[in-house]
């Protein structure tokens, strides 16, 4: 794990190559608990009291359920991806901490990949300083590509793409991005759009969300 987080100022994700990049994840926007993915997911906009209002983290009913161990990597064949993962959470502000250009970032408050429920969120920079990060491509990712999130003890979860959008950072549904409940996905964020030179942020955020393979 690399010594020191770098904060990105996004959504899960200021990044363009040729720009200074940003360093956090703001998680803001309308709390709202929708589990439709039509809505827009971002991470961005103004720093706001977004971590009063995520939804908690699911407990078990009654007996233990054994938990998928914590990610390790995350690979994507298709766009040449093969890179760590570390678990991340929010900066006192309500941002979410993301790692530097090498790594992506797990919200650790929430599900494992391989879970069987709920969001599980893993954003990177698009770049960062200067320099291309993990999800540099991410929005050339297609519907029906696989995504190979392998955990600590050597497990691989994979995962089948089954939409890619992009979205304005003011409109962040935390409660669908960040659920710990319902059927489980795997949900990569990163930044895109337009690069805001006075703000130092892009304007948009690219997400993918990406179901199970069974």
């Amino acid at each position: 794990m690399a010594a020191s987080l770098v904060l990105l100022v996004v959504v899960v994700a200021a990044w363009r190559v040729a720009a200074a990049g940003e360093g956090s994840a703001d998680l803001v926007g309308a709390p709202l608990t929708t589990t439709s993915t039509t809505a827009g997911i971002q991470l961005g906009g103004p720093a706001s009291e977004a971590t009063t209002t995520l939804p908690p983290v699911l407990q078990p009913a009654s007996a233990p359920v054994a938990l998928p161990g914590l990610p390790a990597r995350i690979a994507i064949p298709a766009l040449g991806v093969d890179d760590p993962v570390v678990p991340v959470g929010a900066t006192p502000d309500g941002r979410m901490a993301v790692p530097g250009v090498a790594e992506a970032g797990w919200w650790s408050p929430g599900p494992r990949p391989g879970s069987g429920h709920g969001s599980s969120v893993v954003a990177a920079h698009v770049d960062y300083d200067g320099r291309p990060g993990v999800f540099r491509d991410l929005q050339r990712l297609e519907a029906g590509t696989e995504v190979v999130v392998t955990d600590d003890a050597g497990t691989a979860h994979r995962y089948v793409v089954r939409e890619r959008f992009q979205v304005s950072k003011e409109q962040l549904p935390r409660g669908e991005l960040f659920r710990t409940g319902g059927p489980p996905v795997l949900t990569l964020i990163t930044c895109g759009g337009e690069f805001d030179r006075d703000r130092r942020h892009y304007d948009d955020n690219i997400v993918i969300r990406a179901e199970p393979v069974i």
